[in-house]
């Protein structure tokens, strides 16, 4: 198993908890800029890691530490994701490992990230932004510890279509608001380390059979005006990748913040 320098992972992970600011109530508000963490885990070593995870955050709830928010989500591909609100790209030029350090002083938090290192494969991270103005999140279906089946629908789009793009998921958020649709989606523009234009799209729900049964009655809702737009889309594809998976709350790490109202 190829094992990431300890270096290299110390200075990615603390720039992960300590671009996690506290900056208000509720998550709808504050989803405008995205940290993603990717971690890749070997099936073996899958254990091993959320041992870890569930290590961090009581070591956190214990000590009570504020200002890290981070909301961890598991892919059927075994790569665990983390998700941290950022205020504003900045923060990502913030010292990280020394920080964090001083801020929490305590050397038990060293050995917590020790044992990260040991169960990874790999990682990466990049930045979305949040696009509520093409999301669609009724006020009926929250996308929190009562909804934790995740789909991931990444979209690589040709250079030059984002106008376009924009504009179709714009009239598909239209017509769902016109046929008061109770499933959601959110949408998130890729902005650094992800090959652009790209875009991803969320969906969520209790399970995956009340997901598919959902997804069904919407496409039946939506009609030919919801295929027509959703072709449309397709054509202006360059690569797409879907993944499914869960909202983990019993390792995410939040205390000031909500998922949804």
């Amino acid at each position: 198993m190829k094992i990431t320098s300890i270096k290299n992972y110390f200075n990615t992970l603390f720039m992960f908890l300590l671009m996690a600011n506290a900056f208000g109530q509720n998550m709808e508000e504050n989803l405008n800029l995205l940290l993603i963490r990717e971690d890749k885990v070997s099936p073996a070593m899958a254990d091993e890691y959320e041992m870890s995870l569930a290590d961090l955050k009581n070591y956190l709830t214990d000590n009570q530490v504020t200002g890290f928010n981070y909301f961890t989500h598991i892919q059927d591909n075994f790569e665990f994701v983390h998700i941290v609100p950022l205020n504003n790209l900045e923060e990502l030029s913030e010292g990280t490992r020394e920080a964090l350090i001083k801020r929490v002083n305590k050397p038990e938090l060293k050995l917590i990230m020790d044992y990260f290192d040991l169960s990874l494969d790999s990682y990466r991270h990049y930045v979305v932004q949040y696009k509520p103005e093409l999301s669609y999140v009724p006020s009926t279906q929250q996308w929190d510890e009562g909804n934790t089946y995740r789909k991931w629908h990444y979209y690589h789009f040709y250079p030059g279509s984002e106008e376009e793009v924009e504009e179709i998921l714009a009239a598909y958020k239209h017509l769902y608001e016109t046929k008061n649709v109770e499933m959601g989606f959110r949408v998130f523009a890729g902005q650094i380390g992800l090959e652009r234009p790209s875009y991803i799209l969320t969906t969520w729900g209790k399970s995956p059979l009340d997901y598919h049964q959902n997804l069904e009655k919407t496409s039946e809702m939506l009609g030919d005006s919801g295929a027509l737009l959703w072709s449309k889309l397709m054509e202006l594809v360059k690569e797409a990748k879907i993944t499914e998976g869960w909202y983990l709350p019993q390792y995410s790490f939040a205390p000031q913040l909500k998922m949804a109202e």
